[in-house]
């Protein structure tokens, strides 16, 4: 059967010509290329990312590569890029183990290597440069190892709530929990929670330069067992924030922000918390329900810091909370005023 040729230059089964045909699959082709391309850098991204944003006060920015992106609650986060905050801005830094960094103000920090082990007990393995300000961390106990590195000094840290400052040659290390070891070209000394580390530089004594640290900010919830509410209700959980001498527990009258850490996103604490001139403040918690059932009982541990560099020398403090789902005996019943009838 012959084709039949039509104005379109298409033949009748709907082909094209032989030489339209050519000219028709290189952009085609192309497309099909960049799409790929896109795609696959989506991928390779995906890989990447080892973190996200939260939690920005004033001007934060990422440097990626050859550009520079404004921080955004929720970013995602690759090895290799630099956080960089700014005069009074301040960034919360999760990553995918649970650590979380809280960098302060004009800070310059990168994200070198942040991998997952790839055999073994699933363990992630951080590499992290503070080049240049000041950052507290919580660092998941027994799910990590990471090594800070500093223009200074090196510190490894295991399991632990710690501060750092690294400015003009030299590195303060303020340690709360858990365990810290500290390198510089003469000697490596290892932290001990309550201690700091004052003006380490790249040579010399570190262990010299080690004292108590003398103050410490404490948490105490009203109540450390709760119950989630209903679904659809919300139930107020107030805490006390209090500014103490180490050495002999009293109050110490100081005034400052405090940033507050908790890995649950059912419990909120307000924005804006602060110390009032006595060293102490009251809070509330917002506790909210599930969505859906079959939620199981947890301990929640919840972290108080003095939110800034100038507070390096108070230790922060944490508390438990043991939060229960609601049981069947627990659930209080709804009856329709007009039909009785019991509703869920």
């Amino acid at each position: 059967m012959q084709s039949v040729k039509i104005d379109s230059g298409w033949n009748f089964r709907g082909e094209a010509p032989e030489n339209d045909m050519k000219r028709f699959k290189r952009p085609f082709t192309l497309l099909i290329f960049i799409l790929m391309f896109v795609f696959a850098s989506d991928s390779v991204q995906a890989i990447d990312a080892v973190a996200s944003i939260k939690n920005i006060k004033g001007q934060v920015e990422i440097k990626r590569k050859n550009s520079t992106i404004a921080a955004r609650s929720g970013l995602i986060l690759n090895d290799k890029d630099i956080v960089i905050t700014y005069r009074r801005s301040k960034v919360t830094i999760i990553f995918r183990d649970g650590s979380e960094i809280r960098l302060f103000p004009n800070t310059r920090f990168i994200i070198e290597k942040s991998e997952e082990t790839k055999s073994g007990a699933r363990k992630f393995l951080h590499n992290f440069k503070l080049k240049l300000g000041s950052f507290w961390g919580k660092f998941t106990r027994k799910r990590q190892e990471t090594v800070i590195n500093t223009p200074t000094a090196t510190a490894g840290i295991k399991g632990t709530t710690v501060a750092f400052k690294e400015r003009n040659g030299r590195m303060d290390v303020s340690l709360s929990s858990g365990s810290v070891e500290i390198k510089n070209q003469q000697e490596t000394v290892l932290l001990k929670p309550g201690q700091q580390a004052k003006g380490v530089t790249s040579s010399g004594s570190i262990s010299t330069k080690i004292e108590n640290l003398p103050l410490k900010i404490t948490i105490k919830a009203d109540k450390n067992q709760v119950t989630y509410p209903e679904k659809g209700e919300e139930e107020e959980l107030y805490f006390t924030l209090q500014l103490v001498d180490t050495r002999t527990n009293e109050n110490v009258g100081r005034a400052g922000d405090v940033y507050i850490s908790i890995s649950n996103d059912k419990i909120e604490f307000a924005e804006g918390i602060s110390l009032n001139a006595r060293g102490y403040a009251r809070i509330k918690a917002v506790i909210k329900s599930f969505d859906e059932p079959g939620q199981k009982e947890e301990a929640v541990e919840i972290f108080a810091l003095m939110d800034g560099e100038e507070f390096l020398d108070t230790g922060s403090g944490s508390t438990m909370l043991i939060v229960r789902p609601v049981s069947e005996q627990q659930r209080k019943l709804k009856i329709d005023a007009k039909s009785g009838q019991v509703q869920d």
